[in-house]
């Protein structure tokens, strides 16, 4: 029987090629010009005690998003590491009116589940439910957010669980590399530590946490977004009750980050690594400049796409790399680029040299007209995903306010980044990547330091 099998397997790709029929290649048809982006007008109002709220009418689904936004995050950690991951953790652990199991059961009732999510600048409390529940899903966000009940049990299972969960992340050669390029560009502004001390995690108290949330999860620094299909009376009027309660606070003040650290090699020792993670880049603008999308563009040009130019070379041609990428990783006031891969150890410089060409390329010779529209198509197709979802629509309407954009920058978005010619787009790559002030951060063995240095052009760009 196996060997019949193995015969018939054997014979499956000839069957595939006598009963597939031929066709002539077909250049596909030209796409149409793009369309503006219409959202339908977001409607916001303002409680006494400073929370604002938006109202936006989305889809046909018959749910609902509400998501309560507020600009508290790992910034305001102030030398408590994780505080605010915790904080936030702990809110659904029970509140002084439910346990933990009556909240995930009151949630499950709506048809949805409370999230959290704890970022850099902002934080958020999310309930996604059945439309008719809108009023209940306010009541109970309101709950979470405004009647905390920390314990210490609590607290000590969930600091034990973050720190088994840091040692292993810490312990990654790409996160490794991330926390020294963001230490060295940031140096000891809040953007430069991306991961906590673990000593210091354990020594939280439960005074900590609720003095986080009573200073920073308060109306003054809080959106409310209510995305979705929903009766919108109905939605205020339980809103207006549920966080009338809600302490108004006052406003973060945050110090700009000084990003002029000097450019050079950071080096972290891994002994007998059979692979290198190489992080390159530089400090950039941030979304609140006008050149950001020309930027955004370059970048998923130069790495940022999966067929990409530095994709292509050290993956596809050379084979250094699985899943080379560059990104912009965007703050409140601040951005990096940066180019990161984990490259087998013997071709680091390799790999450098080769970033470093795509780079100088794009910067001498435009891309051609075919080769930038490909990447305007894609960049228009990720524009779509980005904005076909309830809470898709509140993440942008958020990025707008971080950055202190108008709503009309989503309506003209794909026609400016269509408008880019390939002439701007090397005269960005000249601006914005010089390579004299790019960081490099290499975890690797001890020996890939040799081997960097003997390449001349890596070792002045990188006084080595």
């Amino acid at each position: 029987m196996n060997t019949i099998k193995t015969f018939l397997l054997a014979l499956w790709p000839v069957a595939l090629l006598i009963l597939t029929p031929v066709y002539a290649k077909e250049t596909p048809p030209a796409g149409s010009e793009p369309k503006a982006f219409k959202l339908t007008a977001p409607r916001s109002i303002s409680l006494p005690n400073g929370l604002t709220v938006t109202f936006v009418q989305y889809g046909n689904t018959p749910k609902v998003t509400l998501r309560l936004l507020t600009e508290t995050g790992n910034v305001d950690d102030a030398g408590k590491d994780a505080v605010s991951d915790l904080s936030y953790q702990l809110l659904l652990e029970g509140s002084k009116n439910r346990d933990a199991k009556a909240i995930a059961q009151a949630a499950a009732t709506m048809g949805g589940q409370v999230n959290t999510v704890v970022d850099v600048n902002s934080s958020f409390l999310e309930l996604d439910v059945l439309s008719d529940f809108v009023g209940d899903a306010a009541a109970l966000l309101a709950d979470i957010a405004i009647h905390p009940n920390f314990t210490e049990a609590d607290k000590n299972r969930l600091v034990a669980n973050y720190v088994r969960d840091l040692k292993v992340e810490k312990s990654q050669a790409q996160s490794q590399a991330a926390a020294a390029f963001y230490q060295h560009i940031f140096g000891n502004h809040p953007y430069g530590k991306i991961y906590a001390d673990e000593k210091v995690v354990e020594s939280l108290t439960l005074d900590d946490f609720n003095q986080f949330v009573k200073t920073h999860l308060v109306a003054s620094r809080s959106h409310l977004f209510v995305s979705g299909q929903f009766d919108e009376a109905k939605a205020e009027a339980a809103i207006r009750e549920a966080f009338a309660s809600m302490l108004p606070g006052s406003g973060r003040v945050l110090t700009a980050a000084d990003s002029s650290a000097k450019p050079g090699l950071v080096f972290i020792a891994r002994d007998k690594a059979v692979q290198s993670t190489i992080r390159i880049g530089l400090p950039v603008v941030d979304p609140s400049n006008p050149d950001y999308v020309g930027l955004d563009l370059m970048n998923t040009l130069l790495g940022g796409a999966f067929s990409s130019r530095i994709t292509r070379n050290i993956r596809e041609d050379k084979g250094y790399t699985y899943s080379p990428r560059s990104s912009i990783s965007s703050r409140i006031k601040a951005a990096v680029w940066f180019e990161q891969a984990d490259v087998t150890a013997e071709a680091t410089a390799a790999s450098l040299v080769e970033i470093i060409k795509e780079i100088k390329l794009l910067q001498s010779t435009p891309p051609t007209e075919q080769e930038l529209n490909g990447f305007k198509n894609y960049k228009g197709g990720i524009f779509v995903l980005q904005n076909s979802s309830r809470s898709a629509i509140i993440n942008q309407l958020w990025h707008l306010k971080t950055h202190g954009l108008p709503l009309t920058y989503l309506e003209e978005y794909v026609q400016k980044t269509n408008a880019v010619t390939p002439q701007q787009l090397t005269d960005l790559a000249k601006k914005y990547l010089p390579l004299e002030s790019m960081t490099l951060v290499v975890v690797g063995d001890e020996s890939v330091k040799a081997q960097l240095a003997a390449v001349p052009e890596l070792k002045v760009l990188f006084k080595l």
